[in-house]
């Protein structure tokens, strides 16, 4: 960096199925730029919330959070015959608290209405819409990079493909359903002439789940088809996971988005592709101050659609 002159801030943002590798090359990627010198903040919604913030920025954005669970899961039946909502704690609560996520992660799903999963979506893009307009946007323009280890569409994809998965062929409710990611996609998509990035990384769903289960020991609750109903197994993980990159494949297209491929299964070569991804991402984004674009080899765009994905 030239003495007396400020580099202006970017944001990066990856894409890309649960256990992918999205936060490791974060983390390398922050690591590399703060060795440059660069002022850097890892930022993420639910890191975010954790912190409790306060005022109004902090409120709103916890309350749509809360709205996006609420809707996601308070409709979900169980054995018994009631809803998980009925044991949720009532507002104002901490749905962050460990003993909360246990009671999502525990509950005998038996079924979940495709209309709250709907609804789920629209908190979901309103509340990374605050985020970004409240958190990340101010931050680069105190020219730091901003690197989220996942892109909000992310979670809207994932809701869109649970409440698919419960409509018959021919529901309307279907039309609906598309319209809302349709809207995702252009409220979420990165700005035009701005200095933000996305970035969609792929790998095979059977290295994914491996990597998940090495890490944590399992998966988590909104990795697989549990919260509709399905058995929270293998199976239903590869099923979403497949399915949600074919997705973020497709945005990787109408974005124009940069790619990163981590397939390598052994943990030197994910190191070296890794590495060699964050020398890729530092490249774009000097190409993107430039005014040159990222230089990303895509498709021709299309609009994401679900044909063949949940065959």
């Amino acid at each position: 960096m030239k003495q007396g002159h400020t580099e202006p801030g970017c944001s990066i943002a990856f894409l890309g199925m649960d256990g992918v590798g999205k936060s490791t090359l974060a983390q390398e990627l922050e690591r590399r730029l703060t060795q440059r010198g660069r002022p850097v903040a890892l930022l993420s919604r639910r890191e975010y919330l954790k912190k409790q913030p306060d005022g109004f920025v902090g409120a709103t954005i916890t309350g749509l959070y809360e709205g996006s669970l609420r809707t996601l899961y308070g409709f979900a039946g169980l054995g018994d015959g009631g809803t998980l909502g009925e044991r949720f704690p009532p507002p104002p609560a901490d749905l962050m608290a460990r003993d909360f996520e246990m009671l999502l992660d525990g509950a005998e799903i038996t079924s979940n209405d495709p209309r709250a999963l709907t609804a789920s979506m629209l908190c979901e893009i309103a509340g990374h819409m605050m985020f970004r307009t409240a958190v990340v946007l101010p931050a680069v323009a105190q020219g730091q990079v901003v690197i989220e280890d996942t892109h909000g569409i992310k979670m809207v994809v994932k809701q869109y493909l649970l409440a698919t998965s419960l409509l018959a062929p021919g529901d309307p409710l279907q039309a609906r359903l598309d319209a809302v990611l349709e809207l995702a996609l252009e409220l979420l998509r990165p700005a035009d002439g701005a200095l933000s990035l996305a970035v969609v990384v792929h790998t095979e769903p059977e290295i994914a789940y491996e990597r998940r289960v090495r890490q944590k020991g399992r998966v988590g609750g909104m990795e697989h088809y549990g919260p509709v109903g399905r058995a929270a197994d293998r199976d239903s993980y590869l099923d979403l996971q497949s399915s949600s990159q074919k997705i973020f494949e497709r945005i990787g297209d109408r974005w124009d988005c940069l790619r990163a491929d981590l397939t390598d299964a052994q943990d030197q070569e994910q190191l070296t592709s890794t590495r060699r991804a964050v020398d890729d991402i530092l490249a774009a984004v000097e190409r993107l101050r430039d005014g040159r674009g990222h230089g990303a080899t895509t498709g021709s765009p299309v609009a994401p659609t679900t044909e063949g994905v949940n065959q």
